[in-house]
């Protein structure tokens, strides 16, 4: 089975690789790991993609019964802080930093704000 996380979450050139559909797929993934009632909190960058990827996300992750808080436009080791010191359950974060501008990705945040360990990423 071929791995979609890399050692820090999923990115691709967005609308080529990191499709709507793929970010609708991974939050149902995700939201599934977390279970009904998780409290997840959802920050993202500048990114120009990541304009129509989050509400794509946010609404993948709504359906499987998590509640999501929008974190909004913030740095992703402040969602990370954030996580931890609020007391979420886990986070998503819609980044891609360190890569060309046309690029996003999915990053997952467990409760202590640390990104998922690979092995419980699909």
């Amino acid at each position: 089975m071929r791995r979609l996380f890399g050692t820090d979450g999923v990115r691709g050139v967005v609308n080529v690789d990191l499709t709507p559909e793929l970010a609708l797929s991974l939050s149902i993934a995700i939201g599934t790991y977390f279970k009904p009632g998780s409290r997840i909190l959802v920050g993202y960058d500048t990114r120009a993609g990541n304009t129509f990827l989050v509400p794509v996300i946010i609404g993948g992750l709504v359906s499987t019964g998590v509640k999501v808080y929008d974190g909004g436009l913030a740095p992703t080791p402040a969602i990370q802080y954030y996580i931890k010191k609020a007391g979420f359950d886990g986070g998503v974060v819609v980044t891609a930093s360190h890569n060309p501008p046309e690029y996003s990705g999915v990053k997952v945040v467990m409760a202590d704000g640390i990104e998922a360990p690979r092995e419980d990423t699909p």
